[in-house]
């Protein structure tokens, strides 16, 4: 299971290195508005997915964890977001801090459902879960880069 989920980690990252470099590209074609409208979805949705699958791996409940990826997917929102201006810096950082946060507490919730006092028959179905919400994850990434990207040509 920890081969899927370095293998899912790792793919968001190219996902998000590429996400990058065609938006360095294309830095001249966007205005500040849409500058920031990138910064906030692109950095939310790569540290959401990211910061869910370090839980996953971590497979522990430690403040330590959530602290490293709260710092490492605000760094990730700040380079995001230093495409455009200073207002687009900040806003990359604070939605990717935002997006650990979410990312943290959803992979917390599946790995131990009965911190939302859900029933004990969600226990048997851990790994499942993982594997579900990992991929569905993914494919959420997919999607919300391709329509940014695919904004560009409109």
């Amino acid at each position: 299971m920890n081969i899927f989920l370095i293998c899912m980690l790792v793919l968001n990252g190219v996902v998000g290195i590429v996400t990058y470099i065609i938006f360095k590209k294309k830095s001249k074609l966007f205005n500040d508005r849409y500058g920031m409208n990138i910064a906030m979805v692109s950095s939310s949705i790569i540290s959401f997915q990211s910061s869910m699958l370090i839980a996953f791996i971590s497979n522990d409940e430690t403040f330590m964890t959530a602290a490293i990826t709260m710092l490492i997917c605000g760094l990730v929102g700040g380079i995001i977001g230093s495409l455009v201006k200073y207002q687009a810096l900040l806003s990359g950082f604070f939605h990717g801090v935002v997006g650990s946060v979410t990312g943290n507490m959803l992979g917390m919730v599946i790995l131990n459902p009965a911190l939302c006092s859900l029933p004990a028959a969600f226990s048997a179905s851990i790994e499942q879960n993982v594997y579900l919400f990992s991929l569905f994850g993914f494919c959420l990434v997919i999607l919300t880069i391709g329509l940014l990207i695919f904004s560009l040509r409109v």
